[in-house]
């Protein structure tokens, strides 16, 4: 092994390391850390909604993510540092299925506020309510963010 091959395998196979440990990290932080519960209240449409765009364009992102960790584990575990020469089929789908849930994500996110407006809901625009959407202004004042968690 010459001096130039072996700095490219370790900087092909550090990438590769480094990209597993930002996917693991990524999905570990959208699953565990953030927020995700509130966006169930989409689905209930009981008097009380909490709905924050960030949480559906990163749990969309999700899939993209879990593409990339096997990807670079496939990186990792090859040998040499050649590109590859042919792709897997499941592997093309899932970069196709996680790219399309990305963008669907994005585009959901701008379209629910628009659906909330045409509702009957109104938003709870004061500081940390600002997520909060309620079918009477009344309710913004009874909301309590930490009960609302524990949901």
């Amino acid at each position: 092994m010459n001096k130039k091959y072996l700095q490219q395998w370790l900087i092909f196979k550090g990438g590769a390391i480094i990209l597993i440990a930002a996917s693991l990290c990524y999905i570990y932080g959208v699953n565990d850390l953030m927020e995700t519960f509130n966006t169930k209240s989409l689905f209930i449409l009981s008097d009380i909604i909490e709905y924050s765009g960030k949480v559906i364009i990163c749990a969309s992102g999700i899939p993209l993510f879990i593409w990339v960790l096997f990807f670079a584990l496939k990186m990792l575990f090859k040998k040499g540092i050649e590109p590859f020469k042919k792709y897997t089929a499941i592997g093309y789908i899932w970069m196709v299925i996680s790219v399309l849930s990305l963008i669907l994500g994005f585009i959901i996110s701008f379209i629910i506020p628009f659906i909330l407006m045409a509702s009957s809901y109104t938003s709870c625009n004061i500081g940390k309510y600002s997520n909060y959407y309620v079918i009477t202004p009344g309710l913004c004042k009874t909301i309590d963010p930490d009960e609302w968690k524990k949901r």
